[in-house]
């Protein structure tokens, strides 16, 4: 009986052994490496818009953008990566009239995981406000392609006289029931987007606080703050707070400068100065009021 015991253990421990020889030969034919995978190549940032301030000169832009690839184990290859690429039948901006793509092959060298690519804003093909998406695509490339294989560049057409781009925050102030806390530290940046010739998104921020609202800019250069959103008419909120205008709130807005605050300065050299008041209405609170001033960078 011992003997019978001690031959099953005899035996089920070769079978144990043989199969660990089996799958160890398994591995060793097919090589197999579980930190590998495919290597896709892709634009850096498959998407970006560019504002073009129309003038006289109608002078081109080159505009840059990056040709990266992922996968693989995560670090850069030792070879050479070619890609090329083309404009995409979905671009709305055609080749030749509002763009030019004068080299479409590019190589990431070895080492390296991404190559800079460029194409030319043909300015002189632009009309103001009539917004185009240039598309481009990846058609070849050495190694795979990724899925998104796409770059989609909106290119916003602005009049000489727009007001959108890069601001800095040059005065300010703040009001919270009545008590002025000051703007805290100066200099911060504000993007002031072009909606139409006269309408205009601050973007990123109300007042000090996360958010964004509408403001229209007429002939005279008198701003006015909006309480609806000018594209889909919905009333804006910040929060679940009620925006508060100085064209429609001035009784509330008693510590702003409605009286000598949204306006613009135009200035020669661009750097125009957009001085605004606006506010919120905190429900069973009371109002927060924002005094700021932006001055456009170069």
């Amino acid at each position: 009986m011992k003997n019978i015991i001690n031959k099953s253990k005899i035996a089920a421990l070769l079978l144990i052994m043989v199969g660990f020889t089996s799958c160890d030969a398994i591995l060793d034919q097919e090589e197999i490496d579980f930190g590998k995978g495919p290597v896709l190549t892709s634009f850096a940032k498959p998407v970006n818009e560019l504002n073009v301030i129309k003038t006289v000169a109608n002078t081109p832009i080159q505009y840059e953008f990056d040709i990266t690839y992922k996968g693989g184990k995560g670090i850069a290859l030792d070879k050479d990566v070619t890609v090329v690429i083309a404009t995409s039948p979905k671009s709305k901006a055609k080749e030749g009239v509002e763009f030019s793509l004068p080299v479409k092959s590019f190589t990431i060298p070895a080492g390296s995981k991404t190559a800079k690519a460029s194409m030319t804003i043909l300015t002189g093909g632009l009309v103001p406000f009539d917004f185009k998406d240039i598309v481009l695509e990846i058609k070849e490339s050495s190694q795979s392609i990724a899925e998104l294989n796409t770059f989609t560049l909106t290119v916003k057409a602005l009049g000489a006289e727009s007001l959108a781009g890069e601001y800095e925050v040059i005065g300010g102030d703040y009001w919270r029931l009545g008590v002025n806390n000051g703007w805290g530290a100066l200099g911060g940046t504000r993007i002031i987007e072009a909606i139409s010739a006269t309408t205009y998104k601050h973007a990123g921020f109300f007042g000090l606080f996360e958010g964004f609202f509408y403001f229209t800019v007429d002939a005279a250069n008198n701003v006015t703050v909006l309480k609806t959103n000018p594209v889909t008419g919905e009333t804006l909120l910040q929060g679940t707070a009620p925006f508060l205008t100085c064209n429609n709130d001035s009784s509330s807005l008693t510590n702003v400068k409605c009286g000598t605050s949204n306006k613009v300065t135009r200035t020669n050299d661009r750097r125009d100065i957009i001085y605004l008041s606006y506010g919120y209405n905190t429900p069973g609170s009371g109002p927060r009021e924002f005094y700021e001033v932006l001055k456009r960078k170069k």
